[in-house]
């Protein structure tokens, strides 16, 4: 009996502990970063629009340029590629010095 208990509890351990390392995977949250940009969004811009009207479509401007505030980027990444696949992925905006829209591309 002492040579069969030592022998069943590692048994039991592997068995219950061993498959638990590598079976389980850790949950990774969908990691998004930027403004999400519809195609509708997109259509809605057109030149001579004002800035704010602009911020109003589109969202707040985090890629505004720091030396040039006439030169906007929109930006959006995401971990999983499965999220938001109709959405633009960069977006270039510029306006003139009085701050009306003249031109935008996009980018990828």
């Amino acid at each position: 009996m002492k040579k069969i208990f030592p022998k069943l509890f590692a048994l039991i351990f592997a068995a219950l502990f061993i498959p638990g390392c590598g079976g389980i995977t850790p949950y990774k949250s969908p990691m998004m970063q930027g403004t999400v940009i519809t195609e509708d969004m997109l259509a809605d811009l057109q030149p001579g629009l004002h800035q704010t009207q602009v911020r109003q479509l589109l969202g707040p401007d985090y890629g505004k340029h720091p030396f040039n505030p006439q030169h906007w980027e929109y930006v959006f990444t995401s971990a999983y590629t499965d999220l938001h696949q109709n959405t633009v992925k960069q977006l270039v905006i510029k306006f003139d010095d009085e701050g009306y829209l003249t031109e935008w591309q996009r980018i990828k």
